[in-house]
């Protein structure tokens, strides 16, 4: 890191990262959730490549902004990993691992190091989309019921990215009752690197034998299980079903599985969702993580249905309730978890009351 700069940059995704997203059907690529950020690398074609979107100009331009120090025109300040400093470029650092793995670290801290906008280093955390069937239904859930189709060619294309990767992510969909969960997890592309690890969102109202039997196997960096809810009523209203105790004993099959894995230990999350049907179920859901021995992750819900933000009195009637959680929770982790989705939500209160002020003017 022999290149100095006047400042260092808030978030190294753009470099690392190769993400996908779907919405209506179009399948796009970029270097983070699709809820932080407003510019896509690109839209994934039936011939497009994986060069072509890594390097393609709208890559490019993500990568500029961020050099330029106008991330806030692209980056959306609820993001957990900007908020946590995580992806900063002062964390930089090398994983150790095969003589492939740790070299292309070498490379990106160089190209970073020196602000590239075309990389020779290879993607290291990629984020797959093998399916978007689902079990439930969930209210606030945008994503329509297509069904995606990733060609052969590109699938091969990922799976070559296998020696650089140190974290490969599959959302859905429910990926774990899906055929693709099986092909994604299998040792033509685990094995080949044994630094590879699975990350994994589910909804956890079941677990078929056979994806038991991969999660036992297969190396974990975490699972996060999506709940939304703190009482079996708000989860049926939310998804349909009336499956929130398959969750809890899943959800404690999976943290037990996480704490005796042959593989290495991995976390389990329980994550919420905050929307205007279980906000008041806050409280009880950070009691039923800690209760079922669990960290928990939160999010602000996005889009129209369900939405928080349709009227002051709603909104600052959720910020009060984090508030209240943050004075009595003891952990340190959930504090940090509670404070930034209150800065969050203090952001979208200023961004309405400024509204209504320019309306009255």
């Amino acid at each position: 890191m022999s290149v100095l700069h006047k400042y260092s940059l808030h978030c190294i995704m753009p470099w690392k990262a190769f993400f996908m997203d779907e919405r209506d059907g179009v399948i796009r690529t970029l270097p983070c959730c699709a809820n932080w950020i407003n510019r896509i690398y690109g839209i994934l074609e039936h011939d497009t490549t994986v060069e072509e979107l890594w390097n393609s100009k709208g890559a490019q331009e993500i990568r500029r902004l961020i050099i330029e120090g106008r991330q806030g025109e692209i980056c959306s300040r609820d993001c957990p990993w900007l908020y946590s400093g995580r992806f900063t470029e002062v964390n930089l650092h090398v994983i150790p691992g095969t003589h492939a793995f740790e070299e292309n670290q070498h490379l990106n801290i160089e190209e970073i190091c020196a602000r590239k906008l075309i990389l020779r280093s290879r993607p290291m955390l990629v984020r797959v989309i093998p399916t978007l069937e689902c079990n439930i239904q969930c209210r606030m859930c945008n994503q329509k019921k297509h069904k995606i189709n990733i060609s052969e060619k590109f699938r091969r294309e990922i799976f070559e990215l296998g020696p650089y990767l140190y974290d490969l992510q599959l959302h859905g969909g429910e990926v774990i009752i899906s055929h693709e969960f099986e092909r994604w997890t299998s040792s033509e592309l685990f094995g080949k690197n044994p630094d590879l690890k699975l990350s994994l969102i589910t909804n956890a109202t079941t677990i078929p034998k056979k994806a038991q039997a991969i999660l036992e196997d297969v190396r974990i960096n975490y699972i996060t299980v999506s709940i939304n809810a703190a009482s079996r009523s708000t989860y049926a209203f939310i998804t349909a079903s009336d499956l929130f105790e398959n969750v809890i004993r899943n959800t404690i099959f999976l943290r037990d599985l996480g704490l005796n894995h042959r593989r290495g230990e991995f976390d389990v999350y329980l994550s919420f969702v905050i929307m205007k049907s279980n906000y008041h179920e806050l409280p009880d859901f950070i009691n039923l993580a800690h209760n079922i021995g669990v960290p928990f992750r939160l999010l602000l819900v996005i889009g129209d249905r369900e939405s928080i933000y349709t009227d002051t009195l709603l909104l600052n009637d959720v910020s009060f309730t984090v508030e209240s959680c943050i004075k009595w929770v003891a952990d340190g982790d959930s504090i940090k978890e509670l404070y930034m989705i209150h800065d969050a939500l203090k952001h979208h209160i200023g961004m309405t009351q400024n509204n209504v002020d320019v309306k009255k003017t």
